[in-house]
Formats: C-alpha cells, structure tokens, sequence
C-alpha cells in the first residue's frame, strides 16, 4: 500500500469503504455514496459539537428519520502538533495524520470496528457514510448555528482552506439512528455503562471522549476522538502518555456519572462503582486500567495472503524515516 496516496474519498467511481488503510472501514450508506437529503432539524449543542453540524434528516424521501454528523475538515499539521506530539515515531506524509487521526476517520474505524464484531448495540448505530453536494453543503451552513462565531461570516465553514489536500473533496457524513431519549443515562443504566466502555476497550477501541453530551438513552453517540487498533497511537506512543489515556476514560466516565448523579439528586453513596474507581486510579484488573485495547487481535479481519505486507506497512512505511545522525554531535559528545 502507497503511503502517500490520499486515501479520504475513493479514487474510483464506485465508493469504498473509508478510511483506505489496514484495519476496520466503514461502507458508504448508498452505491453512490450520495442521497437526497432533506434537512429537518439542527441537533446536539453547537457550542459543544466543535468540528461538526449534526442533523435530523430524511434521505431519499423515505423513513425512518436518521441523524446526519457532517464533519468539517482538519489540517493535517494542526492534527499533529495537538495529538501526534505523543508518537515516538512521526507519521510519513500529511495525508497519513487525517487518515488516522481526523474526527470523520476515528468514527469510521470505530464503528467499522463494531459491525465487524456484531457489536453495535453498545453505541447508538452507525449506518454508513455519505458525501454532501455543494448545494447540500450551502444549505447546512447557511441553516446552521455556527460551529464557531467567527465561522458566521466565513465563506467555507467546512475549513477547506486550512488544508490543501481536502480542497477539491466533498464534506464527509455519517448516517445514524436517531436517538429520541430525553435523558442522557439513567441510574438504572449504570452498571452497563462501564461494561460497555470495557467491551469497547476489549474490541480494540480507545474512546477517549467520555462525556455527559456524548451520551443519549445511556449509549455513546460520538467516537470522533476514538482510536482503533491496529493504530500508531496504540504502538507506537510514550507509555507515560498511553497510561494517561487510558485512564482518561474511566476517570471521565466517573465525572459523569457524579455529575448527572447531581444532577438529577441520586445518593451517590449507594452507587456501585468500585470496579470503575479502582481503574480510574490505576488499582483495577490487568494492568490497573482495566482491559487493555491493545490486546485486540484485529489481524483475524485481514487477508492471510497479503498479511505479511500489512504488517509491513503498519510496522514500517507509515512512519517517517528518523533523522540521519549528526557526526559532529557525536564528536562533541565524545569531547
């Protein structure tokens, strides 16, 4: 596989299963990859929702109603400087930082990841993705509350012009369920909230946005910030960091069940979250975070016959080569 070849929308005419990399994808949602798309209602919370616009929609004239998360586009230096400063490896090329790291990606492989498994009952479901018109893209912006203030009188609010590999793409979305509960959880539910956070750990996912908002009916509706192995920030990333990470998701799952919990006047007393804690302080199973995703075993999903060049190109091609050694510097180190 061509490290360097972009790989956000298909290069045929007939769409593919995105991302184009080793490792989970999700399929477009018609053979097209295009709908008709008719714009209900604006959803989710603008001032929160930070590189999206989220929808109630109809497509083609049809039931059900879903909900449509268009994404907007991320520059791949911005991409890593703000997350991939962790790796101890920097990736190859730009394209590489989206492919791995953009919000419209990270939900692709993570909810590729669950079909995969039959496992999509522990997040509201993801149906497959679709690409926006420029008419559809106008109407959105012009119908939505900014997702910034100062996108309000910004000519391309989809952030085309930070990055030169996404100018000439469509704006990318995906279509799931729409989800009608009012409550975010309930009490009731707490016991499979942690369970389910586990299962998406066991099945190779970091979710790594835990959030009261990112929860409808007690089920996660947002992996934008998930990663799923095989993922460089999986391998190869300081441990320090890594352990940081994954405790990040059962501490903020903790927050918000302390603080709907508040909210709706529960005696968190009674509540039982000593496997939850215990991991939120580095003192539970395994290694003192819980499962761990890394364990996943995401190679029985490949093709035996072109196993050896995936490996190959996880484990060496998406990887910048490193710097060539400086013969001064190391003679002043001798001196």
């Amino acid at each position: 596989m061509d490290s360097s070849t972009p790989s956000s929308t298909p290069l045929s005419d007939a769409p593919q299963a995105l991302p184009q990399l080793p490792g989970p994808k999700l399929a477009p949602f018609t053979p097209t990859a295009h709908a008709d798309i008719e714009f209900i209602e604006q959803l989710g919370n603008p001032a929160e929702d930070m590189d999206s616009f989220v929808w109630k929609v109809r497509i083609n004239g049809m039931a059900p109603y879903y909900a449509l998360k268009m994404f907007q586009f991320n520059a791949a230096l911005y991409l890593e400087s703000s997350i991939g400063s962790y790796l101890n490896r920097p990736l190859a090329s730009p394209q590489l930082w989206i492919d791995y790291f953009d919000p419209f990606r990270c939900e692709c492989r993570a909810y590729g990841r669950l079909k995969e498994e039959c496992r999509e009952d522990i997040a509201v479901r993801a149906h497959g993705y679709l690409f926006l018109t420029p008419e559809q893209e106008l109407e959105v912006a012009k119908r939505s509350t900014p997702i910034q203030p100062d996108d309000a009188e910004n000519d391309d609010p989809w952030g085309r012009a930070e990055e030169p590999l996404v100018a000439d793409r469509p704006v990318h979305a995906i279509v799931k369920d729409l989800a009608t509960d009012n409550n975010h959880f309930t009490r009731d539910q707490i016991d499979h909230l942690w369970r389910d956070l586990e299962d998406f750990h066991k099945l190779g996912i970091l979710v790594r946005d835990v959030t009261v908002s990112n929860y409808i009916g007690g089920k996660l509706i947002d992996l934008s910030r998930a990663w799923t192995v095989p993922h460089p920030s999986l391998e190869y990333i300081h441990e320090r960091y890594l352990r940081q990470q994954r405790r990040r998701d059962p501490v903020c799952l903790q927050n918000c069940i302390i603080d709907v919990g508040i909210d709706d006047g529960w005696n968190l007393d009674e509540v039982d979250m000593k496997e939850l804690d215990a991991c939120a302080i580095g003192e539970g199973e395994n290694d003192g975070y819980g499962i761990d995703p890394r364990r996943y075993d995401w190679r029985k999903w490949e093709d035996h016959r072109t196993l050896e060049a995936t490996e190959a190109f996880l484990e060496h091609e998406i990887y910048a080569p490193p710097p060539p050694e400086d013969p001064e510097a190391e003679g002043d180190e001798e001196e």
